[in-house]
């Protein structure tokens, strides 16, 4: 009938696809429980307003070393899996 089904990868996709929408939908209920708990009193919304303030002043210099080392760990990655096709 159909020789080319395969049941694990049916299985694959659909558990990613269901891992992804749960992996948002936590993500932003936690955003906006932050939003509402820094805007719930006047002293949360002033320590909102200042981790807010120290995120935009974060300097992207500190972080340049692990970035290149996180960028350079991608790329491995992926030629390791384009390199992967040619040994199946």
């Amino acid at each position: 009938m159909l020789p080319d089904f395969d049941p694990f990868v049916v299985f694959r996709w659909t558990l990613a696809t269901v891992c992804t929408i749960y992996a948002t939908v936590v993500s932003l209920r936690s955003l906006w429980d932050w939003l509402v708990y820094f805007g719930s009193s006047r002293e949360t919304k002033v320590m909102g307003r200042y981790a807010g303030v120290l995120l935009l002043r974060v300097r992207v210099k500190r972080f340049a070393g692990e970035l290149f080392q996180i960028t350079l760990l991608s790329a491995i990655l992926c030629g390791l899996i384009y390199l992967h096709r040619y040994v199946v």
